[in-house]
């Protein structure tokens, strides 16, 4: 019989976290690759939905996500995704982004139902499955919430979805999972336009950002709650907005204004470019352009105005410029596009050429003054990253660059020398080796190896005296189980949507229906 020998606790505890402090430096020397995933039109079944491609389940599942916020957790819709009786299955699952058959699934497993996500949510039933984002990586049992009920978000955000709140699980997951470098996120929605030359499909990055989707100098500013209004934190002060004409003239919609900034909330997956206060901006124009809107639509650019007549549009571009200067221009072919519907039926999309819309949503009455936001169009034209870990976000003009050329960004915002593994983690098939600052070797170093052996020995030590949580990952690479909710002391304030994002309010004299029949029907394409 061995002779035991008792070690004094605090030593132990101390001994763990030494080990752990030269795990951590050493592999400190190098990174992992972002997760970049295709946002594009994700075929699901007989239908399609733009947006993130991820799929749920074994066998998988596909869905269109958007993100949202103050949203923590990833939730879905099921087979019955709550559109009304008017609405076939198939519609249905356009409109939703996708439905969830957890029957179908021998992955899911049951889980705790005491989570609660802050308003204004629906409840969930919540469960755990395998979440795919690409070839190379899936989260295990992973936490999803199953919508039991519409929560009266219309066409503003109805879509399956991945909060990246503050307290975001997936961001957690993946950087718990040792997946990426920093619980940071860029987003490039690719272009919608009406004709193949003006469409173009975005991609959304975990743990970094596409350095080729990103052009000319960067505006970057902390991450703001001050406003209850704005909870993806990303305030932005624009000071003009101008209209660029055809012929090369110019024209400012701030001209003549007392006021010379509008504050704006960049919330990605509005459904339109921007909201703006009808009193005096829109105003004005509609008195540039020599147009009167008195229609808007219901589709799938939810809100935005319906021109009467296709032959009086507006055919120039629009520059939002910020405070410091920094402007995006947005070209006439991604600010004026066919109307663009689901058939509640087929769950077909149809673009109606014959009333194009502005996807302007002009606020007025009773929303005058709510807090203007800038949408999925504008990050058309725009390329942007958030980072949670250094509480920043960076908006660059966006280059439409087919290949990727991925960045990942430490907790620090800066980008990372050295990465982890010979290949980045991505769905993109024409991905470009990706950038690296300085002439270091990719290959761990020698400190690295024996450190990173060192740190194993400490995880396992921890697990035996259970004094730490344990993510258990599997042999196949990029496979990691987690076991991960939102912690309720860190999760956001509750935060009511305002009357713009529930239901909309629509004065007399800009009557909230469709246009006529021989407009709302000819020139009809089927997506």
């Amino acid at each position: 019989m061995f002779n035991k020998r008792r070690v004094p606790c605090g030593l132990t505890v101390t001994l763990l976290f030494s080990l752990q402090s030269v795990s951590l430096s050493a592999a400190g020397d190098c990174a992992p690759y972002p997760v970049s995933v295709n946002l594009n039109n994700v075929t699901l079944g007989n239908t399609t939905a733009r947006g993130v491609s991820l799929s749920v389940g074994s066998p998988k599942q596909s869905f269109a996500f958007l993100p949202q916020w103050p949203l923590n957790s990833t939730f879905v819709y099921g087979t019955d995704g709550y559109c009304g009786e008017s609405w076939s299955e198939a519609g249905c699952r356009t409109f939703r982004g996708g439905a969830y058959d957890s029957s179908s699934s021998t992955t899911y497993k049951d889980a705790p139902s005491n989570h609660i996500e802050a308003s204004p949510y629906p409840d969930f039933t919540w469960g755990k499955d395998d979440l795919i984002f690409n070839s190379n990586t899936t989260l295990l049992d992973f936490p999803i919430g199953i919508a039991r009920s519409d929560w009266g978000a219309q066409g503003y955000h109805p879509q399956v979805a991945f909060g990246l709140g503050r307290n975001s699980t997936i961001l957690n997951s993946l950087y718990t999972a040792g997946h990426i470098a920093s619980r940071s996120w860029a987003m490039f929605w690719g272009r919608t336009g009406g004709t193949a030359n003006t469409q173009q499909d975005g991609n959304f990055v975990f743990g970094g950002f596409d350095k080729s989707k990103a052009s000319g100098d960067n505006y970057t500013s902390d991450l703001n709650y001050s406003n209850k209004n704005c909870a993806s934190g990303m305030l932005v002060t624009i000071t003009d907005l101008e209209l660029n004409f055809p012929n090369g003239t110019t024209a400012s919609l701030f001209d003549g204004m007392q006021s010379s900034a509008i504050l704006a909330c960049i919330v990605p997956d509005y459904p339109v470019l921007m909201t703006l206060p009808r009193d005096p901006y829109f105003e004005r124009f509609e008195s540039l352009t020599n147009e009167s809107f008195s229609y808007r639509g219901f589709g799938v650019y939810y809100y935005g105005m319906l021109y009467p007549n296709p032959d009086s549009i507006y055919t120039g571009d629009l520059t939002v410029t910020l405070n410091n200067g920094f402007s995006v221009r947005i070209p006439n072919d991604q600010l004026v596009v066919p109307n663009l519907t689901i058939d509640p039926s087929t769950g077909s999309l149809n673009a109606n050429g014959s009333t194009p819309e502005l996807v302007i949503n002009s606020i007025q009455q009773v929303n005058q003054g709510d807090l203007p936001q800038l949408g999925r169009q504008f990050l058309s034209s725009a390329y942007l990253m958030s980072n949670q870990d250094s509480n920043t976000f960076t908006l660059w003009n966006a280059a439409l660059e087919e290949e990727e050329n991925l960045v990942a960004i430490d907790t620090n915002n800066k980008p990372v020398d050295i990465y982890c593994a010979a290949t980045p983690t991505s769905t993109s098939s024409s991905t470009s080796s990706p950038h690296s600052i300085g002439n270091h070797d990719k290959k761990l170093s020698t400190g690295a190896i024996v450190g990173i052996a060192i740190g194993s020995a400490a995880a396992l030590a921890i697990v035996a005296a259970g004094v730490f949580l344990v993510v258990s990952k599997k042999k196949k690479k990029g496979v990691v189980r987690v076991n991960y909710y939102p912690t309720a002391a860190y999760r956001d304030p509750p935060s009511e949507l305002g009357p713009s994002h529930m239901e909309p309010h629509v004065p007399n004299e800009l009557p909230a229906k469709p246009p006529s029949p021989s407009h709302r029907f000819a020139n009809i394409q089927e997506l």
